[in-house]
């Protein structure tokens, strides 16, 4: 008996290795083995015991290697298949397109195929292939895909096309042709100045610049010299070459649009608008102006726009973050050609079609996420109606890759009943031409001008619409409250007028004229429950050229600070009277005080002294590539002021530029330390690289000698792309009452 089960236990081994050998020595021809025939034959619990393993299983060490070529690798719906593409055929297998070799693992999802076995179902050219983890090359190439310019172009291609040109917008910034062009429309040309300009369009998704691209810069100009009321566009177009890089000259408004952008941009880059219109943060006129880096937004939107309450030929534009109602009537039809429109449907959309249903528009346009974009309704040449949409609640995607919907559908009401019309009057009730009032309340707004005898009407105002706001130049902002639309014959009072202070400052022993002056003003709320009362301290820089400056503001002035480096500084409380008491003008008198005015790169102390670069030829200011590296100086704050004397306290003022390019809206932010103990805030910077920028803090009551350290916390740096290496153009200590 014994015998009989060792003979079976060794005729079984035998078996074992007879198989073995088969799947070792196999010339994968298909062919049947004849060992694996004899186990298939076996019956009972020995075939069982002897049945293969898993070739999905790690321990298995009869699984077979894949082949040369592996299976297919579904990228954007296309199949990638490595060496081969999709519809290569393995010659040595007829009928197989999957780049493998008969006698490996079958391609049926859920089965354990034996070699040789396809697992019941034909291994031909219907059998998918199996899903598997695609390789790091391959992983790197669809990244490749996802990103840099193939996503761009594929994002782009869902926003509009066939943006208009500038025409007769383009003005050139010559000042005889600039005459010429303005009186040939029938206009008296406004003031202008031309400024050079300079700049970097930046792709988010490409992460490089864009070249080719279409920069418009938008200068707008106020009509008649009136800051407040309606503005002319003049729009000058540059390319940008193979980095992104624009430049040249613009012309300029010299006076600034009350509660309007000196200018804009727009940037349209193969043939699709990628900025419709983004106001730039600032502009010095006359004077070489460095943008920066603009980031292109390239986030696709659609909004559904609703036009049913309104008949005839319908369009839509939008014009990004520019509101089109300030805009002068005779050029607001030019100006709206400039921007992406779209016409609303006349009809149903027949069976199977995608288009907009009867009504509607459907706006598609790219943003920053941020802002939403102004959208106006246009009846043939002439503005029905302007509006901002909501924000969505839910964010939602149309099907097949199509752009978000971040918005409420935007519905323009056709309701003409509900008015609100007025006047705008000085405070002896005499009417006020060119004021400009704009409705408060939702999210939007409509601007108007009050005409020759300060009255305005608005025909459609926003449903949601609390209070009107009036600014004009030469009077105080004001507002009234409540509003709602149907109100008729609504007086706004505007019964202070704008401060214009005249100073003539000089030296008290020298009588020599001051040139430059800091100035820290206190204003007064102009409306509201604060009305009449204390408004934070803002600050600002007056020069001239003989000692006579004019401080103008916004806002009542309830005390100035005069303030010169080197002098005490002056305190003045309702200045306004005091000038007219003084026959319209201050005269200032300065005592010298304590010189505190340092050269940054006269430092004494630096944490790596390699990583800090001096100004050439002796210059004043000092840079790094480096941020969190402290750079710090000791001051003498002299004595301790005596009883009866001002001063004693001191604020500290750093003026730095950018030694490279940067974001056109990126800030430094410094920390301060004295004596080793960091100050509550961080003085905060425009990262500019032409005009020095400045930013200043409190440190309190100082004297005796202490040491004023520096440190740079918010690097930023993308490898040839965008670099910020903050310079330490000047520093100060000013003196304080």
């Amino acid at each position: 008996m014994n015998q009989s089960r060792l003979l079976i236990i060794l005729f079984a081994a035998l078996l074992i290795g007879a198989a073995s050998a088969w799947f070792v020595f196999s010339d994968d021809d298909g062919q049947a083995n004849p060992v694996a025939t004899a186990l298939g034959e076996l019956g009972g619990p020995a075939a069982a015991e002897l049945a293969p393993l898993d070739v999905d299983q790690p321990d298995n060490p009869t699984a077979p290697k894949p082949g040369n070529h592996p299976p297919p690798l579904e990228i954007d719906g296309s199949v990638e298949t490595g060496e081969r593409t999709a519809t290569d055929h393995d010659e040595s297998t007829p009928g197989r397109t999957d780049g493998s070799r008969q006698g490996q693992p079958g391609s049926t999802p859920g089965s354990n195929p034996t070699p040789g076995d396809s697992g019941g179902k034909p291994a031909g050219k219907g059998t998918p292939p199996p899903p598997r983890k695609p390789t790091r090359a391959e992983q790197e190439e669809q990244r490749r895909v996802d990103s840099g310019r193939p996503a761009l172009q594929r994002k782009l291609k869902r926003t509009p096309a066939g943006i208009g040109s500038a025409g007769d917008l383009a003005k050139s910034p010559d000042q005889e042709k600039w005459t010429e062009q303005w009186h040939a429309e029938g206009f008296t040309p406004p003031e202008m100045t031309s400024t050079p300009v300079h700049g970097k369009i930046m792709s988010e998704d490409a992460r490089e610049g864009l070249a080719e691209a279409t920069v418009g810069l938008i200068s707008f100009f106020p009509l008649d010299g009136i800051a407040g009321g309606t503005l002319l566009p003049v729009i000058t177009e540059f390319k940008t070459d193979a980095n992104g890089f624009f430049g040249g000259d613009i012309p300029a408004s010299k006076l600034a649009p009350h509660n309007y952008p000196r200018v804009a941009i727009s940037v349209t880059w193969s043939g699709y608008r990628v900025i419709a219109g983004s106001p730039l943060a600032s502009l010095e006129v006359g004077k070489q102006n460095e943008f920066g880096i603009i980031w292109a937004p390239q986030t696709p939107f659609v909004l559904n726009a609703d036009a049913t309450q309104f008949n005839g030929e319908l369009r839509v534009v939008s014009t990004g973050e520019l509101d089109p109602q300030r805009w002068h009537i005779e050029k607001r039809a030019q100006t709206f050609a400039y921007f992406p429109g779209f016409n609303v449907a006349k009809e149903v959309p027949g069976e199977g079609e995608t288009s907009a249903e009867q009504g509607f528009a459907e706006v598609i346009g790219t943003w920053d996420g941020k802002n939403t974009p102004y959208v106006s309704l246009l009846g043939g040449n002439e503005l029905l109606q302007t509006r901002r949409p909501l924000p969505a609640t839910i964010v939602s995607n149309n099907s097949g890759g199509a752009p978000a919907l971040p918005f409420e559908t935007l519905v323009f009401e056709n309701d003409g009943f509900t008015p609100i019309s007025g006047q705008v009057v000085d405070s002896q009730g005499g009417a006020i031409a060119g004021a400009t009032v704009s409705t408060v309340g939702g999210d939007l707004s409509q601007t108007l001008v009050s005409d020759a005898g300060g009255w305005f009407v608005f025909n459609d105002p926003p449903e949601k619409t609390t209070a009107l706001h009036c600014v004009h130049e030469d009077y105080v902002e004001n507002r009234l409250t409540p509003v709602v639309p149907g109100d008729s014959n609504m007086t706004i009072v505007l019964d202070t007028p704008r401060p214009r202070i005249h100073l003539f400052v000089t030296d008290k022993y020298t009588q020599a004229p001051i040139l430059d002056l800091s100035v820290k003003v206190i204003g007064l709320a102009a409306w509201g429950p604060k009305k009449g009362k204390a408004l934070p301290e803002a600050f600002t820089t007056l020069t001239s050229a003989d000692g006579h400056f004019l401080l103008e503001w916004e806002f009542a002035i309830k005390n100035i600070t005069l303030e010169k480096i080197g002098y005490f500084p002056k305190v003045y409380t309702n200045p306004d009277a005091i000038q007219q008491q003084s026959s319209g003008q201050i005269d200032v008198q300065f005592a010298p005080s304590r010189k505190l005015e340092i050269n940054p790169r006269d430092y004494t102390g630096v944490e790596d002294a390699n990583r800090w670069f001096k100004d050439p030829n002796n210059g004043p200011g000092i840079y790094t590539a480096w941020s969190h590296h402290w750079i710090e100086y000791e001051v003498d704050f002299g004595d301790e002021v005596e009883e009866g004397e001002q001063g004693g306290k001191f604020d500290i003022m750093l003026g730095c530029t950018n030694h490279g390019i940067v974001d056109n809206d990126y800030e430094f932010s410094v920390d301060v330390y004295v004596d080793g103990v960091k100050q509550k805030s961080a003085l905060k910077m425009l990262a500019d690289s032409l005009n020095e920028r400045t930013d200043r803090m409190a440190l309190g009551a100082l004297s005796g000698v202490h040491t004023v350290r520096l440190v740079w916390t918010n690097d930023k740096w993308i490898p040839d792309q965008l670099d910020a290496n903050i310079r330490y153009g000047s520093l100060k200590f000013i003196e304080q009452p």
